[in-house]
């Protein structure tokens, strides 16, 4: 059990680990240092229909952060968010020098949810490979499946969660599956080298 201190720092933790998200993100979406690569929809993406009412599922991508963040283990939770860190370093790498989208043409916006509506207009049909919904996603996944603190029967739910949210961005077309593929593989990579860093030495429970 957490006392609340430790609560305290994994929340302030958390308020610094969104804001290393969202704000080079938000620049980033504003800067063009070449045209926009349109990234394919393949068979899978095409058999799954728009489902605006998806964009629940599609937001609870940050309970699940938030949820794996207060629950792990001291260590796992330092790996978790070392992890967090350079899979989010990686993607706006890729996003800056390699601009990339998917677009939304199967999408009425006018009669879209108000709720859509603003997340299409902040969120605009860039940054898409790889999917930082699908790569922290499946970071939190991956702590879950090494922590102790989650019994054996959560584990496979919260993976379930993972496609859930998988499902989601795809039907709300946020993401193709060229995406969520290329932001699990960032995940797995970035979660394996962070496991090996001497680093975590020094943050022994």
């Amino acid at each position: 059990m957490l006392s609340t201190k430790q609560i305290m720092c994994r929340v302030y933790s958390g308020i610094l680990v969104v804001i290393w998200i969202l704000a080079p993100y938000a620049i980033i979406q504003q800067v063009e240092i070449r045209p926009v690569l349109w990234i394919p929809q393949l068979a899978i993406d095409r058999a799954i229909p728009v489902y605006l009412q998806s964009i629940w599922f599609y937001f609870s991508f940050y309970l699940l952060l938030g949820i794996v963040g207060l629950t792990v283990e001291k260590k796992l939770f330092i790996q978790y968010l070392y992890t967090i860190g350079w899979v989010t370093a990686v993607s706006h790498a890729a996003f800056l020098f390699v601009p990339n989208g998917v677009l939304r043409a199967d999408i009425d916006f006018q009669s879209a949810p108000a709720i859509y509506q603003m997340l299409a207009t902040l969120d605009l049909p860039r940054n898409a490979m790889p999917s930082l919904h699908a790569s922290l996603s499946v970071v939190a996944a991956i702590a879950v499946l090494f922590s102790q603190v989650f019994p054996k029967w959560s584990k496979p739910l919260v993976w379930l969660w993972v496609l859930v949210i998988f499902w989601s961005t795809i039907a709300l077309r946020q993401h193709v599956s060229l995406d969520l593929i290329a932001g699990s593989i960032v995940a797995v990579i970035v979660w394996w080298r962070v496991s090996k860093s001497s680093e975590l030495k020094y943050h022994d429970v």
